[in-house]
């Protein structure tokens, strides 16, 4: 009876620490103190359940091999210079925390102020947007997001070695100019996204293995039918989301 009882005891307890151990093992996203947030590896993962807005005089750094677990509603804006850099062997991975939800997105709203992004996978958000800022994004996968990459109004964005998978508007063009060099779009459902006021600059031949269009120009075809562009067809695309 005595033996039996250690033998409950013992295995009771170790569910107890396998337990604590899988709802401890996320750790929550730190709020910005002092200006800045720093995340290393040895706490990844991190959940983020909101959002996060980083002002011009706030600071993220983020150590190569760390992923935050994003909730249905986490997003991060950044309104000032940013660096993300993580390395090939240990990229820097947003993704949400449910697999079959969604997430918010990265959101780069920093002016005259450039953003660096090298080594990162970002997965199942809704769209991650650039909007009047200007950078680079280096060695990023953009994976199963609704819009992998939305750029609005920017002077000018790179795309270096950088690849989109199984999105559905892989790269979305409104307005501005995006250069791209070595980066491959396929098996996507659109693939390269192009509004009258956006220009891309690059190959386009890597760009393909799309379902529904590898290059989609809006302007050229409705020009062609005598039309112009209809900026609310985005909001019907998201509201049928």
């Amino acid at each position: 009876m005595i033996l039996d009882f250690k033998k409950w005891s013992g295995l009771a307890l170790a569910t107890f620490l396998f337990v604590g151990a899988a709802v401890a093992g996320e750790m929550p996203f730190p709020p910005i103190e002092n200006g800045k947030v720093k995340l290393v590896v040895a706490d990844s993962p991190y959940l983020l359940e909101q959002g996060a807005v980083f002002s011009a005089k706030d600071t993220l750094e983020i150590e190569p091999g760390v992923t935050v677990l994003m909730g249905e509603y986490a997003k991060l804006m950044f309104r000032g210079s940013v660096k993300i850099i993580g390395t090939d062997a240990a990229p820097v991975v947003f993704k949400s925390a449910d697999s079959l939800k969604s997430w918010n997105g990265l959101h780069f709203v920093s002016a005259n102020k450039p953003f660096e992004i090298k080594n990162l996978v970002v997965e199942n958000a809704f769209r991650n947007t650039v909007f009047r800022s200007k950078g680079i994004f280096e060695n990023v996968k953009f994976v199963n997001n609704y819009y992998g990459l939305w750029i609005d109004d920017v002077p000018e964005v790179f795309l270096a070695r950088c690849e989109f998978v199984r999105n559905r508007f892989a790269l979305s063009i409104r307005a501005g100019q995006v250069v791209s060099a070595d980066t491959k779009i396929s098996d996507n459902v659109y693939g390269l996204y192009l509004e009258p006021g956006g220009k891309f600059d690059g190959d386009k031949s890597l760009i393909k293995d799309n379902l529904e269009a590898d290059v989609r120009n809006e302007a050229e075809e409705l020009a062609a039918q005598g039309k112009r562009v209809n900026r609310n067809i985005w909001h019907r695309i998201e509201t049928s989301f």
